[in-house]
């Protein structure tokens, strides 16, 4: 498998939108608690990824309907956001 270089304005918008996910990623964190729902959650991170002139890279993609990924206890990967209100 070959590793395919990347060039400078490439990587320039690979951190852009890395930055973009940082933030949203860091406020996410400040909201979490016990009462909201998985859905509140996904609406906040599309909110704040659309604000930023980006669009959710999971949405739509292969059938996925939301903008965040959101795995709670045994779901292992790719949680679909639902109405799951977290718990304490």
């Amino acid at each position: 498998m070959a590793i395919t270089l990347k060039r400078p304005a490439e990587i320039e918008k690979m951190r852009a939108a890395n930055k973009i996910v940082a933030r949203t990623l860091d406020h996410v964190s400040t909201i979490i608690k016990p009462g909201i729902s998985l859905l509140e959650i996904d609406k906040i991170c599309e909110d704040m990824i659309r604000a930023a002139g980006a669009k959710p890279a999971f949405k739509g993609l292969y059938g996925f309907p939301n903008a965040a990924c959101i795995s709670v206890n045994e779901v292992v990967i790719h949680g679909i956001p639902n109405e799951y209100k977290l718990k304490d």
